[in-house]
């Protein structure tokens, strides 16, 4: 005989004590159902903290991994920007030294050119005729700049003009060096 039976077997129950076993009953399952609830809630919780700890920890050594690697790299390439800033410093040093002393040497040149020269009218000349035109094209500018027809238009006329006199005098004085009076 199962318990089921037994229990129609027995006396019955008023309808007060019957409500009263059934919200016990009730009451009992509510609790067990929240304990439950609450255990899973409780054990749901400390896997997810479990969880974004170690996320946490891994997004942090992640983190630290790329700010190392980032900090190598940069130390990489700032070295390799030195040693090439150094190389091309000492190319450039050295190039600039060997232009001095070249330009030095045609200086040196010239300056000694223009003092065996110094008798030659050709070379005579040519400093009467620099003398002579700054001295005008001065006269000539601070009387129109007193005036007030000093402006662009006519000073670049004038640059002009003295463009094509050096150019011409260039040529004369060649001329004349090559085939009348050459140079010692």
């Amino acid at each position: 005989m199962s318990y089921a039976q037994a229990a129609q077997k027995g006396p019955k129950q008023s309808p007060e004590e019957h409500l009263k076993s059934e919200a016990s009953e009730t009451a009992e399952q509510a609790k067990e159902k929240t304990s439950e609830a609450a255990d899973k809630t409780k054990q749901k919780s400390s896997e997810a903290a479990e969880t974004a700890k170690e996320k946490s920890s891994d997004y942090a050594q992640t983190a630290k991994e790329k700010a190392r690697e980032a900090a190598d790299y940069t130390k990489e390439k700032s070295s390799e920007f030195a040693d090439s800033a150094s190389k091309n410093y000492d190319s450039a040093k050295k190039s600039a030294e060997k232009n001095a002393k070249e330009a030095k040497k045609e200086i040196k040149s010239a300056g000694q050119d223009l003092n065996e020269n110094r008798d030659n009218p050709v070379v005579i000349a040519n400093g009467v005729l620099i003398v002579a035109g700054s001295a005008a094209l001065g006269y000539g500018a601070y009387t129109k700049h007193v005036k007030g027809e000093l402006d662009w238009q006519l000073a670049a006329i004038t640059a002009g003009f003295v463009g094509v006199f050096a150019v011409g005098d260039y040529y004369l004085s060649q001329y004349l060096f090559k085939n009348k009076y050459p140079k010692k």
